[in-house]
């Protein structure tokens, strides 16, 4: 196989996804001549060679690798990488069952997407930069990612169960059943639409064969128009109405299993309310609001099968094409530029471009953390871009609530005291920094960097803006960002290696946005 091939380069990026994770949570010893790295590891001294340093660890490498200065294969690699964080020897065949999916998702031939936004949804072949296993999708088999897999243009059409109002929980405002499936449905029942995957799951639980013998539950079977998959997998779009839910998965996707509990549940539609009620948002800022939910009552089918049958309606998206962030910033199938560029290039000033978008995004975000005192998980996968002809940035959008969180020292009116969406103070600052700073903001300057004009030139625009924040609600939170040492991250690989994905491992990373005003500082 050529060195350039899917394969190779599904390998390629997993190899340099292990060592910039293990680089950025181990801090292992390394010493650089020029551009080759050598870092000491218990299985012995891994040698790389950086084609970009980045000051948050998004760090480039070249394809060849060494094991004490002898040429090391890909095997070999993940090998002294698991070694070094003590992962059980299974986690080596979860890391190549990851590589084969992404080779498979960098194979396919390329489709002809007149939809922008399922276009960008369909298109994150590589996943997540500082995961090791960021295509995993153990309970998914081959032959269900044709069906299923976004990466490879999948529709199919939704499962339905009806439950009789009895055995139903539900909170804030779930999607009515559409036609087709209301013309199969009793009066006053509720219909779940179902992953055809889940329902496969499902097909055998005693405890809705239980519920369908005593007439309280029944399956009406595959109804109505063709859906299509986000890049989450599980959230799904209706190709005619645009109506969207996000469903549960029995399959473990990343570190998650992706079944949605009742609290989860109620912490997204409790964040859309909370969102209904700040009125107008600032220019440019917008909610794609999760509105309602419905279930099977736990005290009835116990929590699990609540969280396996949990269906959340979402809003559609907004106009205007808006495109996930993170595949707008992956290298293509084949290693060309990610597609951001083309924008910020017919744009044709990156520190602009990149100012209009903190201007929609950042900003916002920490005006209503400091008004409202609710943040957002706006991670890049979470995170929409809006972009005129011109390329340049007119609008953020964010979505999936069930990842919001309030401050406990700002509660708005009506918020139940206990609600899952509440966090103490600290806790929510630091959500906030980690989703919308560490993932979002530093690989958007990373990708920017690489491609233009380098990294430290961007933190230094990142600085200057929050610099000149006179809003009172942001400036606190823009001036604790100039001035905090650290940020935090999530350690994932060796949140991974221990089995801590849902209860994970943080980490501090110098800041560079910090960095960046002692440096300007300094030079005056």
């Amino acid at each position: 196989m050529s060195s350039t091939g899917p394969r190779a380069r599904a390998e390629c990026a997993a190899r340099e996804r292990l060592v910039v994770s293990l680089l950025r949570e181990t801090d292992p010893p390394v010493t650089r001549d020029g551009d080759l790295l050598r870092i000491t590891l218990p299985a012995g001294v891994l040698g790389v060679r950086a084609r970009v340093i980045s000051p948050t660890g998004h760090h480039r490498f070249g394809p060849d690798m060494t094991l004490d200065d002898r040429a090391a294969d890909h095997d070999a690699v993940v090998a002294a990488v698991l070694d070094a964080v003590a992962a059980p020897p299974g986690h080596a065949a979860l890391v190549a069952d990851s590589v084969r999916r992404t080779a498979r998702y960098l194979a396919a031939p390329p489709r002809r997407e007149p939809d922008p936004t399922r276009a960008a949804e369909q298109a994150l072949r590589l996943g997540h930069p500082f995961h090791p296993t960021p295509k995993s999708a153990e309970g998914l088999g081959d032959d269900d990612l044709a069906t299923w897999a976004p990466e490879l243009g999948a529709s199919f059409v939704l499962h339905h169960l009806a439950l009789d109002p009895r055995v139903v929980v539900s909170g804030g405002a779930p999607a009515p059943p559409t036609p087709a499936v209301a013309a199969h449905l009793p009066d006053g029942w509720t219909a779940l639409p179902v992953h055809p995957f889940q329902a496969r799951v499902l097909a055998g639980d005693p405890t809705l064969a239980l519920l369908e013998a005593e007439g309280s539950a029944r399956w009406l079977g595959p109804l109505g128009d063709p859906v299509w998959p986000t890049s989450s997998v599980r959230t799904v779009v209706d190709t005619v109405t645009g109506a969207a839910w996000k469903l549960p998965l029995r399959a473990r996707l990343t570190h998650f299993v992706r079944t949605t509990p009742v609290e989860q549940a109620r912490r997204a539609v409790d964040a859309g309310i909370v969102v209904d009620g700040l009125g107008a948002l600032p220019a440019g800022f917008g909610v794609i609001a999760d509105r309602g939910f419905a279930t099977l009552d736990p005290a009835v089918g116990g929590e699990r099968l609540a969280a396996d049958l949990t269906v959340m309606t979402r809003a559609p998206f907004p106009p205007g094409g808006p495109r996930v962030l993170a595949a707008l910033l992956e290298d293509g199938p084949g290693g060309e530029e990610p597609p951001l560029m083309a924008d910020v290039r017919a744009a044709g000033n990156v520190h602009a471009w990149l100012r209009r978008w903190l201007a929609v995004s950042l900003l916002p975000l920490l005006r209503l953390f400091g008004a409202a005192g609710i943040g957002f998980e706006a991670h890049p996968q979470n995170t929409l871009v809006v972009t005129d002809a011109s390329g340049w940035p007119t609008a953020c959008w964010v979505r999936d609530l069930e990842g919001a969180h309030v401050r406990r020292d700002r509660m708005p009116p009506g918020l139940a005291d206990d609600s899952p969406l509440v966090y103490p103070p600290a806790e929510a600052w630091q959500r906030l920094r980690y989703h919308a700073v560490v993932n979002h903001l530093a690989l958007l300057v990373a990708v920017l960097g690489r491609c233009t004009v380098g990294e430290d030139a961007l933190w230094d625009t990142v600085a200057a803006t929050l610099a000149a924040v006179d809003d009172p609600d942001a400036a606190p939170w823009a001036a604790d960002l100039l001035t905090s040492p650290t940020l935090p991250a999530k350690a994932h690989l060796r949140s991974w290696a221990v089995g801590r994905g849902e209860d994970p491992i943080y980490l501090d990373l110098p800041n560079p946005i910090a960095a960046a005003r002692r440096a300007v500082r300094g030079g005056s």
